[in-house]
């Protein structure tokens, strides 16, 4: 008995067209359609001027001379791939001008012969299929068209060969202005990872000389300094590669550096917080909120002995976030004239200055009654608008 073996069926479409969905055989012919489109509309524009006198002369159509002026913007259409290649080949250059000069014309003269030889093929089929009589003697009427307006035939050319070179002075703009606008970024990205490494040894030899000058008074407060530390570096080098994070995740980094402050400075600090809701989602600079906090314990806490407090305070306002950071200190002398930032302070406006450039404000003044306010407000955006370096 004869083994019958079924073979495996496959889509008849893939079958019959294998290529019919392929990507690159779309965008081809996306690209030819376009083409053939442009050449249409160009040939449309050059005959509407006939049909538009035709209509207001109340003159019949002359349907053959449209219909030949239509049909030589597609010969036009097929001789334009040789005159791109021609100008990309022999681009007009300051340095090289004098010789391209000569070599232009001459592949314009030869293109325009071409254009001819094809147009008299068009016109004696053009007039064929409209009722006349079918010639193909081309080379009796060449002269006659060459002699009587070459310059007609070169001024497309050379029309097309100053729109080839304005592309292709657009795309090197277009490249030179991308480029430089990476370099740009890639510039602030490498500033603000310099000032973000300038800022945690900072926060870092703080937080240590704090440690040290509470070793030899209480050695059990000293041991959980030490232990939060820990836990902070931690946190702080699980997320190091953000520039920007969420204010809530702002506020954890923030509340475990002051979990060390309060050791440090025991019932004498006390800390107010006022976050409305939505500013939670709001992106910040990271680290941004220590070096304020730390400028306020510093002037407004440890140069007194009673108590003081710290007030961090969030607010949307509109598209805009306002931050405010005050202390009850005894504030700044002569209205704060005259007083340099320290390392955390001027990183704060490098950084700001670098993310959002003049589209931000930060003020560091005395408070309305006692203290000092700084005052931080930035766009509000849920989504960060510089990307880590990879």
């Amino acid at each position: 008995m004869n083994e019958i073996r079924e073979m495996p069926r496959t889509g008849r479409a893939s079958a019959e067209h294998p290529s019919a969905g392929h990507p690159a055989l779309q965008r081809r012919r996306w690209r030819w359609s376009l083409y053939v489109g442009c050449w249409t509309f160009i040939g449309l524009f050059f005959i509407s001027p006939i049909i538009a006198q035709s209509l207001a002369t109340q003159v019949q159509i002359p349907w053959g001379q449209v219909v030949s002026s239509f049909l030589d913007w597609y010969i036009w259409g097929l001789l334009f791939p040789l005159i791109w290649w021609v100008s990309r080949r022999f681009p007009f250059e300051r340095r090289h001008l004098l010789s391209r000069i000569p070599i232009h014309l001459a592949c314009g003269l030869i293109v325009s012969l071409i254009f001819v030889v094809l147009m008299l093929v068009k016109n004696s089929i053009v007039m064929g299929v409209s009722g006349g009589k079918m010639s193909f003697e081309i080379l009796s009427g060449l002269p006659g068209y060459l002699l009587g307006g070459i310059e007609l035939f070169l001024l497309p050319y050379f029309a097309m060969v100053a729109f080839i070179h304005a592309l292709s002075y657009y795309n090197k703009f277009r490249e030179r202005r991308l480029q430089t606008t990476r370099l740009e970024a890639q510039l602030a990205l490498a500033h603000l990872e310099v000032l973000k490494m300038q800022l945690q040894p900072h926060f870092l030899f703080n937080t240590l000389n704090a440690i040290s000058a509470l070793m030899h008074r209480d050695v059990d407060a000293a041991d959980r300094m030490i232990s939060l530390l820990s836990d902070l570096l931690r946190f702080s080098l699980e997320k190091d590669e953000r520039h920007q994070v969420s204010l809530q995740s702002e506020l954890e980094f923030l509340n475990r550096y002051l979990a060390i402050e309060k050791i440090r400075f025991r019932d004498r600090l006390k800390i107010e917080m006022d976050i409305e809701a939505p500013c939670m989602a709001a992106q910040v600079p990271r680290l941004i909120l220590q070096p304020l906090v730390e400028n306020s314990i510093k002037h407004g806490i440890a140069m007194r002995s009673a108590a003081g407090r710290i007030s961090i305070r969030a607010r949307r306002k509109g598209d805009r976030l306002d931050v405010r950071v005050s202390d009850d200190g005894p504030g700044l002398a002569d209205g704060g004239s005259g007083v340099s930032d320290g390392v955390g302070l001027a990183n704060t406006r490098a950084r700001l200055e670098q993310i959002y450039g003049n589209d931000h404000h930060f003020s560091l003044r005395n408070g309305l009654a006692t203290g000092v306010e700084v005052h931080l407000e930035i766009p509000f955006e849920e989504h960060a608008r510089i990307e880590s370096v990879a």
